[in-house]
């Protein structure tokens, strides 16, 4: 049964669309999408970071121009419409400097400016010719207007003089290059440009046609719809037409994943959209996008997806693919240009571009996986990828800002977005790690190791600023638990920011750009540590109302006493809310987004956008909810709590044997139930979850729960137990939840209670509740929703906290919950025997 979308369709706009008519094919492209794609050969030069940063770019080409002689154009703008391949191409462009001639026997010089730290002789000549191959394609624009009669014709209308004007930002100086051009050479060039984009342009349309046939045609693949799912559905396609935010409070079991991807491919299909992004913050929610895509593939859709996975583990070299030479330049990057036309055809249109294909490819074709996938993000249908690789300051996704483009963005398990969004936006820099960094460039990089001394001390001064007793508008150092010395210091004025540390964070950057500049690297053993640099720099350059500085010293005396200066984000709705804007549709869902209030206010959604509350699509009936009230689990309680958690686990299992988990609040609380757990119950075997766990050690854990064992395992609240996984069937019968899943106390949490109490306006309840309640609460339902994953699934869930009966926390209980109150253990018995046995009947 397909959905009823009885809408217009639109055409697709794009800066590269052909034209709806037979008769003419047309595309609209700037010289910089031309040159990027078709005159960009050589070497992949890894420059993550490096180089002038926009806003210096900007500034120079003011100064420049504001230099330039009289009689000369600044922003001097270029259009030219040419035939070639059977298309009307008009190409776009602007010069930085266009000077007339002087005199007859002078061309017209055009200018092009480059930032660059280092003279231009020791860039990288793959970059060169790149620069290069921009201007003579500006060179080709104005010779072609002075000959079609755009600006009249003379004698200079043959020849252009072009010239590459590098300003060196260190050395404050110009370097000028110079070279003279004739038409015949520079129309060569660009036609040659122009044919190798046409050619796949051409394939590209006509994959995109392919996917839009198939989407029409394309049904909704199941006979009907749950309850909840088609208004989810209707919903999403309508706010992906239109354009705007959805939010949606979508519940366990509706079908989030098919509900979203199935109206936004129809909106692909119809031309309202250009691309889909789709966002999860677990690999288990990769995988379900995957199967969700490749189900419909099998219905006849023609869609790509491309998977991006972490560089981390997608790199050659990370995985022993491949050895790095002796300048540590890894061989897949050599030529890696020149190879890529070959690789980027074999994968077009392919409906399923994972990690495991562009791996296959990439070790035939010898180039980088991790950037090959990058180099396929424009063509793809359907990008699937972390929050990251759109939020995240450091490491996000150009490609995917572009505004040429209508995007829409479905972001799944969006309650994680606004911690992970703070956490983007945070950054903690250690006098520790930082003079490791420099003793790990001694000798090598000289230069280097100065420039991130001169960070250590910049550090030391900073403390020593915040020691002195006449500081103001500083926090008084205060001891916290662990004995460390805190100060918190306001950024909103500037007299209050750490100017010394944040100008030798930048000369740090300043060295590291030379290097890579010059082809050269810094020490591969310090790329975690600059890597907390480029985010520092990053962050402090745009410095929100909610940045605290957070200062500490730990060991304050001793020969080893350690500082921490930490820019911490304590609410990042306004720049999630920068992202969302750049998007044409966005969908944010999770089975847990409640209080609305709450959640617009935490993801900077628009007050406007509309909020979905979704009905569950199972019976009240498939679980029992039972609150034990005899509980205090507070941490200054749980040496008596522990007595009673063990009686409530023992009876929930041993009333009904099969699969539980046991969620904490946190490891010591979890192994100090264990212990107690197993003296009085040593004949049952239980598993618990252990800190830092390695990937295969989790997927060992979670193979314990299978159909017909019976598995008791410990877990911690909010972890990787507790979201993103399907517990079908009797994989999992029952849950109890240990505690409210309040935050750990600590400076942070603090502060952000603070900010609310203390005058951040909020219509959604106290700092207490902001900081502690409401993220608590969403672990909790979080974690109860592993229990009812189907129509055929049956559980308990068991809440053990007295204060789950606070009006609170009762009133954002989900609405199909049938809560039972247990004042004893005998109470929770009978209660658990009267749920099993309706079942036994």
């Amino acid at each position: 049964m397909a959905i009823v979308l009885n809408e217009a369709a639109t055409e697709l706009h794009s800066t590269t669309t052909i034209s709806a008519t037979k008769q003419a094919s047309f595309l609209r492209l700037s010289v910089g999408e031309l040159v990027a794609f078709s005159c960009r050969s050589g070497d992949l030069i890894n420059d993550a970071g490096s180089g002038p940063s926009a806003q210096e770019g900007i500034r120079t080409h003011q100064k420049l121009q504001k230099k330039r002689p009289k009689g000369s154009e600044a922003e001097y703008p270029l259009q030219v419409q040419v035939r070639c391949e059977g298309y009307d191409v008009v190409l776009t462009g602007r010069v930085d400097i266009f000077h007339p001639q002087a005199d007859l026997h002078t061309p017209v010089q055009i200018d092009e400016i480059k930032t660059t730290y280092c003279p231009p002789s020791k860039l990288p000549e793959a970059i060169r010719q790149l620069q290069w191959a921009q201007l003579k394609v500006y060179g080709f624009c104005y010779l072609f207007q002075q000959r079609h009669g755009q600006g009249g014709t003379g004698e200079g209308s043959d020849r252009v003089a072009l010239q590459m004007l590098w300003y060196n930002l260190k050395e404050k100086k110009p370097y000028p290059e110079l070279q003279e051009f004739n038409w015949e050479a520079l129309e060569s060039f660009t036609l040659a440009a122009l044919a190798d984009y046409i050619q796949w342009h051409k394939s590209w349309q006509e994959h995109r046609q392919q996917v839009a046939t198939s989407a029409q045609d394309l049904a909704f693949p199941f006979p009907k719809y749950r309850p909840g799912q088609r208004q989810l559905a209707v919903a999403t396609y309508r706010c992906l037409r239109d354009g705007g935010e959805l939010v949606a409070e979508a519940p366990t079991g509706i079908g989030k994943t098919i509900s979203t991807l199935f109206p936004a491919i129809k909106a692909l299909g119809e031309k309202q959209l250009d691309q889909l992004v789709y966002l999860t913050a677990k690999n288990s929610g990769r995988q379900v996008v995957r199967e969700t895509v490749e189900s419909l593939h099998k219905r006849g859709l023609e869609l790509s997806l491309l998977e991006i996975q972490a560089r981390d583990k997608t790199c050659a070299c990370s995985l022993g693919m491949c050895s790095r030479d002796q300048e540590d330049v890894c061989p897949r990057t050599i030529g890696f240009f020149d190879r890529l036309p070959a690789a980027r055809k074999k994968l077009l249109g392919l409906p399923l571009l994972s990690p495991q294909l562009l791996a296959k490819v990439a070790e035939e074709m010898q180039l980088c996986p991790f950037e090959l996938s990058l180099q396929m993000l424009p063509w793809a249908d359907l990008i699937v990828c972390d929050f990251n690789y759109v939020f995240d300051p450091l490491v996000r996704l150009t490609a995917l800002q572009e505004q040429n483009q209508r995007r829409a963005l479905l972001v799944d398990e969006a309650h994680n977005l606004s911690d992970r969004a703070c956490d983007m936006y945070s950054v903690t820099l250690s006098r520790k790690e930082t003079r490791r960094a420099a003793a790990s460039c001694k000798g090598s990089h000289p230069k280097l190791q100065r420039s991130i001394q001169a960070l250590v001390r910049a550090i030391d001064r900073w403390v020593k600023q915040l020691k002195d007793p006449e500081a103001t508008n500083k926090s008084h150092a205060q001891l916290n638990k662990s004995g460390s010395e805190v100060w918190v210091t306001s950024l909103t004025s500037p007299e209050n920011q750490p100017v010394t540390v944040s100008r030798a964070a930048h000369k740090v950057l300043l060295t590291v750009s030379e290097l890579w500049e010059s082809s050269q690297s810094p020490p591969e053993e310090i790329s975690e540590w600059l890597k907390s640099i480029y985010r520092y720099v990053c962050i402090e350059q745009d410095l929100s109302g909610q940045h605290q500085a957070l200062t500490r010293v730990f060991d304050a005396g001793t020969p080893w006493q350690e500082q921490q200066f930490k820019l911490l984000c304590l609410n990042a709705a306004g720049y999630i809310q920068q992202t969302i804007r750049q998007f044409h549709g966005v969908i944010l869902f999770s089975a847990t987004l409640r209080p609305a209030n709450y959640i617009f206010q935490q993801l900077g959604v628009n007050s406007s956008a509309p909020y979905m509350k979704l009905p569950s699509p199972f019976l009240p009936s498939q679980q029992g909810v039972f609150l034990c009230p005899y509980v205090d689990t507070r941490y200054k309680s749980r040496n008596q709590a522990t007595e009673n958690l063990v009686e409530i686990i023992a009876r929930t299992y041993q009333g009904h044997p099969g699969n539980y988990l046991v969620f904490f609040p946190s490891y010591r609380f979890l192994q100090q139930v264990a212990v107690a757990f197993k003296q009085s119950f040593p004949e049952v075997d239980l598993l618990q979850q252990e800190p830092g766990a390695s990937e295969s050690q989790r997927a060992a854990f979670l193979a314990a729960f299978t159909e017909g064992s019976r598995t008791l395992g410990f877990a911690i609240m909010g972890g990787v137990f507790g979201e993103g996984v399907d517990y079908v069937g009797n994989k999992l019968i029952g849950t109890i939840i240990v505690g409210t899943g309040l935050p750990q106390v600590n400076e942070e949490q603090e502060l952000i209670r603070k900010g609310f109490d203390d005058g951040t306006p909020t219509t959604v309840g106290t700092g207490f509740d902001i900081a502690y309640r409401y993220p608590g609460l969403t672990r909790v339902l979080q974690t109860a929703g592993r229990v009812i994953r189907s129509e055929s699934d049956r559980g308990v869930i068991v809440l053990a906290d007295y204060r789950f009966t606070d009006r609170f926390y009762q009133s954002l209980y989900p609405e199909h919950w049938n809560l039972e109150i247990c004042s004893n253990g005998t109470a929770l018995s009978k209660s658990l025997e009267a749920f099993w046995n309706s079942w036994l009947k």
